[in-house]
């Protein structure tokens, strides 16, 4: 179960100027959101060295700021998507949330810490079926994106680059025609296959 945040709580700093620009209702529940994966990601690191938290406020503030979410029940999977997979958080254990923000937690839960490539595909075209969940799936690659680049690793780099392709913009995919997610997501790819040189 979830305990409540006090609404003046500190959030994340980054998340501030949303918090600001949003009604109360909406900031309480990203408070919560960001409560909750602050304390299921407390310790972890990214592969360049930053704290796992700050993944989860860039996926949120990219839905918001970039691909133009404003439903804060799915602003707030964003900050959560990683929770569940990468803790002991259940989905049972988000029942103070939104259904809509337990049901994308769920969808973008890996269900399988190392999926084949057949058990990764079956697993994206769930989430391709819903769209705040393709949307979430892109800010949550854009994010990876930048963090590959910053890890400066080329050969992961390398990898990591022809996965996401593949995954996000191949066929099938509906982040491969999308308005606003495929302009952004190539220009990532590109931006991350020129910084290899």
């Amino acid at each position: 179960m979830v305990r409540r945040v006090p609404p003046d709580a500190a959030p994340h700093p980054g998340l501030s100027p949303l918090l600001a620009g949003v009604p109360a209702s909406d900031a309480a529940l990203l408070r919560e959101a960001y409560a909750v994966a602050e304390r299921a990601h407390a310790g972890q690191i990214r592969r360049q060295g930053t704290p796992y938290i700050d993944h989860a406020v860039e996926v949120t503030l990219l839905l918001h700021d970039r691909l133009g979410v404003t439903d804060a029940a799915i602003l707030a999977a964003g900050l959560l998507h990683d929770a569940v997979e990468d803790s002991e958080l259940t989905v049972d254990d988000l029942g103070d949330f939104p259904a809509r923000t337990r049901q994308l937690v769920a969808l973008l839960t890996d269900p399988e810490p190392e999926m084949t490539r057949a058990r990764r595909g079956a697993h994206l075209a769930e989430i391709w079926k819903d769209p705040d969940a393709t949307l979430l799936k892109a800010a949550d690659r854009l994010s990876n994106i930048r963090d590959v680049v910053a890890r400066g690793d080329p050969a992961f780099t390398r990898r990591y680059i022809r996965k996401a392709h593949r995954e996000i913009l191949g066929a099938g995919s509906p982040l491969a025609a999308h308005p606003l997610a495929t302009p952004l997501l190539r220009a990532a790819l590109e931006g991350a296959a020129r910084n290899l040189g």
